[in-house]
C-alpha cells in the first residue's frame, strides 16, 4: 500500500474521522476477514459480471473485458441505450457500467461530485463515504490554497485505496462538417453552436448524422450525452457560453456579478427573450432549473440557495465561497419552469421547449429528429459588441441516426450529411484528409471509467475492486483503444485544480489480483490454469 505523508493542516479542517484516516497515511491494508474465511459461495467459480455500455463506448468495455479475462474474470459486454444503462445503474439493478462524462472544465467539482457522492446525479456506483464527501467539500470551499491542495491529494489517495472504478481514462472529442457549412462552432459535450451556421449555396436544410441508434431521451437535467449534444445546443441556451477564447461569455444572462467574498453571485437575465412556446424568460425560470441541476452535484459540506429578485434578477448564495460557480454550472440549459412540471421529464422529452435559435417540430418525419428554426431567437452578444434579434439561417436541422462510426463517415464524405459531432480521434484522423470535410476539436473534456456497483455482491468486496484495478494493464489498454486516450489515475483530471501526480493509479500486478480474488472465494486463472 502507497503510504502518503501526514499532512498536519488537514487535520484542522475536517472531521476527526478524516484526519484518522489521513493520518495513518493511506486507507487500510485490505484484509481477508474474520478468521481467513473468503467470502462467496462453498464451490468457489470464477468471478462473471456483466458490462453495460453505450455503442461509442463498446470498444473500449471489450478491452476491459479482455485484459480482467487474464486471471479468470468472466466479463460479459452487454450493448444498451444510454438512458436505459443510467436507469439501471442508479437504481443499483446493474454489476457495471462503461459511459462517458462529459464537461466544460476539467474541475472536480464537475465529475468527481456528481458521480462520488451519496446520492449523487450520476453516482453509478453507489460509492458512499462522509469523510470523501468532507475532503471533496474543503477542496472546493476553504480559503488557503494549502488546506484546499491537501484535502485534494487527501481525497485521490481514498479514492485509488477504495477503488469504487475499475482505472479509466480521457480523450478528446472532433466535429466534422461539410466544408460547405460555414458559421458553426464546436462546443463542449458535442453542443455544435449552429445559431449561425450557413450553406455557402445557400441551401436552407443541414442534416446531421449523430452516433446513436435511437433518437435521444431529450431532458436537460440528464448525465450530458455527447452524443446528442448537438440536439440540446440546437434547443437551449444557457446563462453563459464558452467564447472562442474558451472563455465563459454572458448568454441568457446579460451579466453577472460576484461578490468580493465570492459568497453571492447576482445574475441579471437578458430581456426579449422568449422559449419556444412564446412564454418569456423569467427568473422563476432559473431559479427552477438550478434548484433542479445542483441536487445531487454539491458535497454534503456545501449549500447553494438560488432565489429570484424581480423577474429578471437571480441570486446564488453560497455556504462557503464559490468563485468557480459559473464555470462548472454556468452552461447548463435553462428550461421553461411551469411547462417542465406540467409534463415532466418523459413529456419534456416528446415535445421539448427552450430559448434556443431551433425549436421542435411537431410534424416529425420518418427519417429522424427534426427542429425548425426558431423566429423568436434572441441571440447572444459576439464578445466585441452588442446583441440584437435575430433569426438563424439554416431552415431546418434534420437528425439522422448512424452508430456505426464508419458508416457516418462515409455519409459525410459523400454528403448525404453535413455534420457528424462528437466523434473519436481516430474517427476524425480519417477525415482530415478528405476533400470538402472541415474538422475541428471540441473544448472541454470527456472521461470513461468502469464503474462497478459497491452496493451489492460481487463488488461490496473491496478485495474484488481492488483486484480488478491490479488486473488492468492500464497503459495497454488506452494504446489499444486509440482515441489519443490517456489512463487517469483516479477521477481527477490531470488538467484540473487539485490534482496530485504524485498520486498514482494501482499499478498492473495480476499476481496480486489473483491473491485478492482467492481471498474473496473465486477461482482465478494463470497462464498454467485455474
Amino acid at each position: 500500500m502507497r503510504r502518503a505523508a501526514v499532512v498536519s493542516i488537514l487535520v484542522a479542517i475536517v472531521a476527526t474521522s478524516v484526519a484518522a484516516w489521513v493520518g495513518s497515511g493511506c486507507a487500510k491494508e485490505v484484509s481477508p476477514g474474520a478468521a481467513e474465511e473468503p467470502v462467496g459461495s462453498s464451490r468457489p467459480g470464477f468471478l462473471r459480471f456483466t458490462i453495460e455500455t453505450d455503442s461509442f463506448h463498446e470498444p473500449a468495455a471489450r478491452l476491459y473485458a479482455d485484459q480482467l479475462s487474464a486471471v479468470g474474470v468472466r466479463a460479459t459486454v452487454q450493448v444498451l441505450p444510454r438512458e436505459k444503462i443510467l436507469q439501471r445503474a442508479l437504481a443499483g439493478e446493474s454489476d457495471a457500467c462503461l459511459v462517458g462524462w462529459s464537461g466544460g472544465t476539467p474541475d472536480p467539482g464537475g465529475q468527481v461530485t456528481c458521480k462520488l457522492i451519496p446520492g449523487g446525479a450520476e453516482n453509478f456506483s453507489g460509492y458512499s463515504s462522509p469523510d470523501f464527501d468532507r475532503l471533496l467539500a474543503g477542496f472546493m470551499t476553504r480559503p488557503q490554497a494549502e488546506e484546499r491542495a491537501s484535502c485534494a491529494r487527501a481525497a485521490q489517495e481514498m479514492l485509488a485505496e477504495e477503488a469504487p472504478w475499475v482505472r479509466g481514462f480521457s480523450h478528446p472529442l472532433f466535429d466534422a462538417a461539410a466544408a460547405a457549412l460555414q458559421g458553426w462552432r464546436a462546443g463542449p459535450s458535442g453542443r455544435v453552436d449552429l445559431s449561425g451556421a450557413s450553406f455557402t449555396d445557400g441551401r436552407p436544410e443541414l442534416v446531421v448524422g449523430l452516433g446513436l441508434g435511437e433518437r435521444p431521451f431529450i431532458d436537460p437535467f440528464a448525465s450530458p450525452d455527447p452524443e446528442a449534444g448537438v440536439v440540446l445546443g440546437c434547443l437551449f441556451d444557457a446563462l453563459a457560453r464558452l467564447g472562442p477564447d474558451g472563455r465563459l461569455e454572458p448568454a441568457l444572462a446579460e451579466s453577472w456579478e460576484l461578490s468580493a467574498d465570492a459568497r453571492r453571485l447576482v445574475v441579471k437575465l437578458r430581456e426579449g427573450v422568449s422559449f419556444h412556446d412564446g412564454e418569456p424568460l423569467r427568473s422563476s425560470d432559473v431559479v427552477f432549473t438550478y434548484r433542479k441541476v445542483l441536487t445531487g452535484r454539491l458535497p454534503a459540506g456545501l449549500k447553494v440557495t438560488v432565489g429570484a429578485d424581480g423577474p429578471l434578477g437571480v441570486v446564488f448564495e453560497f455556504s462557503s465561497p464559490f468563485g468557480g460557480f459559473l464555470d462548472l454550472f454556468g452552461l447548463w440549459p435553462v428550461v421553461p419552469a411551469e411547462y417542465y412540471e406540467a409534463v415532466g421529464p418523459e413529456g419534456f422529452s416528446s415535445a421539448p421547449v427552450g430559448t434556443g435559435p431551433f425549436r421542435y417540430d411537431t410534424r416529425q418525419t420518418r427519417r429522424g429528429l427534426a427542429l425548425v428554426r426558431w423566429d423568436g431567437y434572441y441571440a447572444a452578444p459576439a464578445a466585441d459588441g452588442p446583441g440584437k434579434p435575430t433569426a438563424p439561417t439554416l431552415r431546418t436541422v434534420t437528425f439522422v441516426f448512424v452508430p456505426d462510426p464508419a458508416r457516418r463517415s462515409a455519409m459525410l464524405k459523400a454528403g448525404q450529411i453535413a455534420l457528424a459531432p462528437a466523434l473519436s480521434a481516430d474517427t476524425a484522423a480519417g477525415l482530415l484528409t478528405a476533400g470538402g470535410v472541415k474538422v475541428e476539436r471540441e473544448p472541454g473534456f470527456c472521461t470513461a471509467a468502469l464503474e462497478l456497483d459497491t452496493r451489492r455482491p460481487p463488488f461490496d468486496d473491496a478485495r474484488v475492486r481492488l483486484a480488478l484495478n491490479y488486473a488492468l494493464d492500464a497503459e495497454a489498454l488506452v494504446k489499444q483503444l486509440g482515441w489519443e486516450a490517456r489512463a487517469l489515475p483516479t477521477a481527477f483530471l490531470p488538467e484540473g485544480a487539485g490534482f496530485s501526480p504524485e498520486v498514482a493509479g494501482l499499478d498492473l500486478d495480476r499476481e496480486r489480483a489473483r491473491t485478492l480474488l482467492g481471498r474473496a472465494g473465486y477461482l482465478v486463472w494463470t497462464p498454467s490454469g485455474p
